[in-house]
Formats: structure tokens, sequence, C-alpha cells
């Protein structure tokens, strides 16, 4: 899933935006919006259990995280040029995936926007 999302954010950064170093800028999103969705399970799972809410510097962690995994699994190792190459899709669909790689941003969005209301109200 992580190789069709990272195919179709690359596509995006080099075909819609055309940035400058694609790979990078890839990463940092994908490490964004991933995060943006762990911490929003955490805090949930969180707030109901014992009624506790990660911080800031919690939830940067988690990005941080995050990022250095995506660094060292995909960059260092150059396995972004193959998942490139591979060109990975779900189903082997192309519009499925550009469906379902806009479903998870979308997703990471609500995730953004709705959580703090929700966990306020359920705090």
């Amino acid at each position: 899933m992580i190789k069709v999302l990272y195919y179709y954010y690359y596509l995006f950064y080099t075909k819609v935006l055309q940035v400058n170093q694609p790979h990078e800028t890839v990463i940092f999103t994908l490490s964004f919006t991933l995060s943006i969705l762990i911490s929003g399970i955490v805090n949930y799972i969180l707030a109901n259990l014992i009624s506790y809410v990660l911080g800031k510097y919690e939830m940067f962690g988690i990005f941080i995280l995050i990022m250095i995994i995506f660094y060292f699994k995909l960059y260092r190792k150059d396995k972004v040029i193959i998942i490139v190459k591979e060109q990975p899709k779900f189903f082997n669909n192309h519009i499925l995936s550009i469906i379902l790689t806009i479903l998870f941003l979308l997703l990471s969005i609500f995730v953004l926007l709705w959580e703090p209301i929700y966990l306020k109200k359920l705090l």
C-alpha cells in the first residue's frame, strides 16, 4: 500500500506541481499524512481508555519517527527508483489507485480537522 501511495504522490509532484526534488517531497508529505492518521488513532484510543491525548511534541515525534523510517527504508536504499519503475497499482487498476490515494489524503485531512473537536467533546 505504501508503494502505491508513494508512486501516486510521486506522479502528483512530478506531473502536476513539478517540484525540484520530488522524492524528498513525497517522503515528507507521505510521512505527514500517515502521521496524522496514526496520531488520530492513538489519540482516540488514549482518550477512550485513560482520558489522555497526545501533546504537540509527541505528535511531532511520531511524524519524525515515520519520516526517519521512510528515509532509511525507501530513500537510502534507493527503493524509490524501483517503486517508480514498477508503477504499482491497487488491483492493477490505475483509476482505482488514484481514487484510493485521494481517499487516503481526504481521510487524513478529515482526521486533522475533526479529531480535536471530537476529542474535546469526548474529554
